[in-house]
């Protein structure tokens, strides 16, 4: 049986609904209470306009006869009045949330009681003193309030009668002080006949809203009759009694349940939705909602609530109204549903996909992000502290690039199962993006367990992957900040653990490091470190100095190592080991390195063709693809020969990505410039490229050769062995930063070839290092 709309189920209004609207009687008389303030907000600026102009017309016609401070004191009594009804009608004009009514309608029969005294003042009081045409102007000027007073409030009758009965009074005393019973009974049945209208307009008003009120149920009705498609809709009607017991069951509810509609007959809603256990109080939040709601007898719209179907949990859409007979009593509700469960599962795996990251299956930069803000919130509240922690993979790309992208993704996801192993209850895993992970500590107040955390995930990384029976090694840096002592929102801890990682990498990689504060000056100082360098080779603040290397055999020069200098207007002079790694992230060693090759060669053109001119190679400038263009072209330019350009590349180079560095040297060679390995013995890793004869001179670090001056047996052997394998191979040796005379002397009795450091020469201008060849011509001939 199809529920059918009952055209009586709302009661029509009766005078008591329109006298004591505070009661709530009749259902939907909250709406009409609503509408009734609305209206009579929509009119306060007339009915300001109206109360002002009338006191101003009557305080000008009674001035030379009322005294001016009474006067005045009602005026400002009319105007504190009119000011505070507008301030309440402006806060209700501002309020975004629904508030009951009957506390606004009882404040507006307090204000309407007040002005209603004051308007009954001038006919009961002013009118004693004044002349009659005074008397003649109050009793006009009152009786056009009262009348203004039935049009502009009409909407709320109670208000009405209150301000018109109490303001007619003062014109009834005001018509019995002149002894005439006629004159008295006029002002009294003026008031009578303008407050019968403002009835009949007031009854007229909540007629029309009570039938509006109908109408929208109605088309409600008609609108879950047009939804409903018993045959192969969706959607399905629903009706409950009083009691909440379902009745007039429709097939598509019957169907949607999994039973038939004489088995659904009767049944308690709340037990069809809930299952047995429907009356347990651990019920889902939303049933007890819906429950909250049907109690207080609301309508509601597209309310989504779980239903235990046969042991499944599915999930309903439901809307309903509640139904009145023609006397108002509650009869149920009925209203229309729907089974959205295949809906909300798609809705879920998109929100999943949304929040989550697809390889990883961890928190994504956004749901991240919205979690570390909860955590500093939560930190702020509970005065505790938080830790997020940056995590950087070191050497994955070479994994990505050697093993290809399957692999790569592959040891993320392990990576994710050992980071996501190490994080206890409530704390949060996430991936950034590439292979930057975070991690969100939400109870860091222990900063010993913090520590221990940063070298277990650098020890858990740092072992061994095996993928498709490959081993796979990479490692880590990482970088914490505390919350809130490092940063007091989101954006500022994620920068201070960014800076943190930075320094973690910095130190050598493989170490995890907690924010300082001396870690944002550094980094404020990068800033106007990198903003400078943009500036520096066309505002010729670069120049170059050059230091001798000197030959062991005739301590004739042979050669100047060209070294980069930087004065800047403002930050004075920045040391080489702080500008030029800004330069390489801010990729900036290209044209750096173009001006310092260009300028070497034109200075090392004018020496004598015995010296030659040794230029030191930045990792990634060394496997810049155009460095060999570069290099020809300064060598064309110049006209400084090939033979006489030693180019020199660090060992650390080597450690860091030895494939590519070796094919950049190669190519290097091919120009028959000299290759020089610098700084060999700091992590002894390039023996293998000095046997293949890629070099013509190997420098030896200064910590070998001081460790030797030391006599130390390990820097001792290992200088001997590789001046042996040098010498066999024709390549020079040079002992690098050779300061003392111990260390010079050890560095020859080695037999090593040249030596360069302070000792031997310091670091000089371009004039300096000619006039210094010029000298030592001048000793040899």
């Amino acid at each position: 049986m199809r529920p059918r709309s009952d055209p009586s189920s709302t009661p029509k209004p009766d005078w008591r609904d329109i006298l004591s609207l505070s009661n709530g009687r009749a259902p939907g008389s909250d709406q009409v209470r609503t509408a009734q303030i609305a209206e009579l907000i929509r009119m306060a600026p007339v009915i300001a306009i109206t109360q002002i102009a009338s006191t101003i017309a009557l305080a000008a016609l009674l001035w030379q006869s009322v005294p001016p401070g009474h006067l005045l004191a009602w005026a400002s009594a009319i105007a504190l009045a009119l000011i505070e009804i507008r301030r309440l009608a402006r806060r209700a004009e501002q309020r975004t949330t629904p508030q009951p009514p009957q506390p606004a309608i009882r404040r507006t029969i307090v204000r309407a009681l007040l002005l209603g005294l004051l308007w009954a003042i001038p006919a009961a009081h002013f009118a004693t003193e004044g002349t009659l045409d005074q008397q003649l102007a109050i009793c006009l000027v009152t009786a056009a309030v009262i009348a203004s007073a039935t049009i502009t409030v009409a909407t709320m009758p109670p208000t009405m009668l209150v301000f018109v009965g109490i303001s007619s009074a003062g014109l009834a005393i005001m018509m019995a002080r002149t002894g005439s019973v006629l004159l008295t009974a006029l002002a009294i049945g003026y008031g009578i006949c303008l407050a019968s209208g403002g009835l009949v307009s007031g009854r007229a008003f909540v007629h029309r809203k009570w039938a509006e009120l109908a109408l929208a149920e109605k088309r409600e009705v008609v609108s879950l009759l047009l939804r409903e498609s018993e045959d192969d809709g969706a959607d399905w009607l629903w009706q409950v009694d009083a009691l909440r017991r379902l009745r007039s069951v429709s097939p598509g509810l019957a169907r949607a349940a999994g039973l038939t509609p004489d088995q659904l007959q009767g049944t308690p809603f709340f037990r069809l939705l809930a299952g047995d256990r429907w009356e347990d109080p651990g019920q889902p939040s939303e049933l007890r909602s819906l429950l909250d709601r049907m109690n207080a007898r609301e309508r509601f719209i597209d309310f989504e609530v779980p239903a235990n179907i046969a042991g499944e949990i599915r999930w309903w859409r439901l809307s309903a109204a509640p139904r009145h007979d023609d006397r108002g009593a509650f009869t149920g509700y009925h209203g229309v549903g729907a089974d959205i469960t295949e809906a909300r599962r798609s809705a879920e795996r998109i929100d999943r996909m949304a929040r989550f990251d697809a390889l990883t299956g961890l928190s994504n930069r956004a749901h991240f992000s919205e979690a570390l803000r909860k955590a500093l919130s939560r930190a702020f509240r509970d005065r505790s502290r938080c830790a997020l922690m940056l995590v950087d993979l070191d050497r994955f790309k070479a994994v990505n690039d050697t093993l290809g992208h399957p692999v790569g993704d592959r040891l993320l996801r392990l990576v994710a199962q050992r980071l996501s192993a190490l994080i206890g209850n409530g704390d949060i895993c996430g991936r950034l993006g590439g292979d930057e992970f975070a991690l969100i500590v939400v109870n860091a107040s222990d900063m010993a367990r913090i520590e221990a955390l940063g070298q277990a995930i650098i020890a858990a990384l740092s072992t061994p992957f095996e993928i498709d029976g490959q081993i796979v090694r990479i490692g880590a840096s990482v970088g914490t900040a505390i919350g809130p002592r490092d940063g007091r929102s989101a954006e500022m801890l994620v920068r201070n653990a960014d800076l943190a990682l930075y320094r973690a990498k910095e130190d050598g990689r493989g170490a995890h490091r907690v924010f300082e504060s001396n870690m944002l000056v550094r980094s404020q100082k990068r800033r106007a470190i990198e903003s400078a360098l943009r500036d520096a080779i066309d505002g010729g603040q670069f120049r170059l100095s050059y230091q001798p290397v000197i030959s062991v055999k005739d301590a004739g020069i042979a050669g100047f190592e060209a070294l980069l200098r930087w004065t800047h207007p403002e930050l004075g002079e920045v040391a080489p080991d702080e500008f030029i790694p800004i330069a390489a992230e801010a990729r900036l060693l290209a044209p750096i390195g173009e001006w310092v090759l260009r300028t070497a060669c034109a200075e090392a053109a004018r020496w004598p063709d015995n010296v030659r001119l040794l230029v030191n190679l930045a990792r990634d400038q060394a496997t810049d693809p155009q460095l060999p263009a570069v290099v020809l072209s300064a060598l064309a330019q110049s006209g400084l020969p090939p033979s006489r350009l030693e180019l020199e590349i660090g060992e650390r180079s080597f450690r860091q990505d030895s494939a590519t560095v070796s094919a950049a040297a190669d190519r290097l060679r091919a120009l028959s410039v000299r290759i020089s390995l610098d700084d060999f013995g700091a992590c002894a890793s390039a023996l293998g490229h000095i046997r293949q004869g890629r070099f013509s001179t190997v420098k030896v670090d200064r910590s070998l050769i001081v460790a030797a001056a030391g006599h130390d047996a390990d820097a001792l052997g290992l200088i001997r062995a590789i001046v042996a394998l040098t010498s066999t191979l024709g390549m020079d040796t040079t002992a690098e930063g050779a300061e003392t005379a111990a260390e010079q002397r050890i560095a020859r009795d080695l037999g090593c070839t040249h030596l360069q450091g302070y000792l031997s020469g310091i670091p000089v201008s371009a004039e300096e290092a000619r006039d210094m060849i010029v000298q030592a011509v001048r000793r040899t001939a």
